[in-house]
């Protein structure tokens, strides 16, 4: 990931290891390029799990968002809505948790979920990104892109996961992905799972597969705002392109 000028990147994720299974090589890229990076994680909770000690799983898994986040070298926040318990919640609250994030943080871009996913929180989150980074004026972001999970995003039954955009993994980005994944250990599941790790770095070889590279991941472009100087238009598509 090439820049000249240090960009400010958010990844809002519905829980503790989505940010890590869905772009944990492209954070881990745009801190080696200098980028500010932001994680708001909106739910640390297991009310899910009922076998679970609920404070207890809630002080482990916030200590692994910020684990995470270190490797990153990132700032991370964390919400406290109840996991796969979004709809119960005014989606205001939710929105405005993101809104606070883009205000405090101003991000240029913005990664989230996708809608084509078999979690509802998931899918709540990506709408709640959609209300709170809508183009008015003073929005600071310009791109933003939805991510896949392993386990969640290609079991989804209403449409499927439809990439157009990659970015390539270095070994080090690839390598940081791997290292946040085991800080994430309690949140993955033993091979064949699709959220083992092996399944989760396979996926990352596929992607980059698919686009001549080692290792890469693939994100559907929700909105991205070509910027141009001020007084000039943008210049025409390549013959053939929208």
């Amino acid at each position: 990931m090439n820049t000249t000028t240090a960009r400010t990147v958010l990844a809002v994720a519905a829980h503790a290891d989505d940010e890590t299974l869905g772009a944990g090589g492209t954070l881990a890229e745009h801190a080696a390029a200098g980028d500010r990076v932001r994680i708001l994680v909106l739910s640390a909770s297991s009310t899910s799990r009922p076998e679970h000690d609920h404070d207890q799983a809630f002080a482990h898994r916030s200590a692994c968002v910020h684990r995470a986040a270190a490797l990153y070298n990132a700032q991370a926040e964390i919400a406290a809505f109840d996991d796969n318990a979004f709809d119960t919640v005014p989606r205001l609250k939710i929105t405005q948790a993101v809104e606070n994030a883009v205000r405090t943080w101003q991000p240029d871009i913005v990664y989230t979920h996708s809608s084509a996913d078999l979690s509802l929180d998931h899918r709540i989150t990506a709408e709640a990104v959609a209300a709170a980074t809508r183009p008015q004026p003073g929005c600071p972001v310009t791109t933003v892109l939805a991510w896949e999970v392993r386990s969640a995003t290609e079991w989804a039954p209403q449409r499927p996961f439809r990439p157009t955009w990659f970015q390539p993994l270095t070994p080090h980005a690839l390598a940081v992905k791997e290292q946040a994944l085991e800080v994430y250990a309690t949140e993955m599941r033993p091979w064949p799972h699709t959220r083992s790790p092996e399944a989760v770095l396979a996926a990352a070889r596929l992607r980059g597969a698919q686009i001549g590279h080692d290792a890469a991941e693939a994100f559907e472009v929700l909105r991205h705002t070509v910027l141009t100087p001020a007084g000039t238009t943008p210049a025409p598509a390549p013959p053939g392109r929208a």
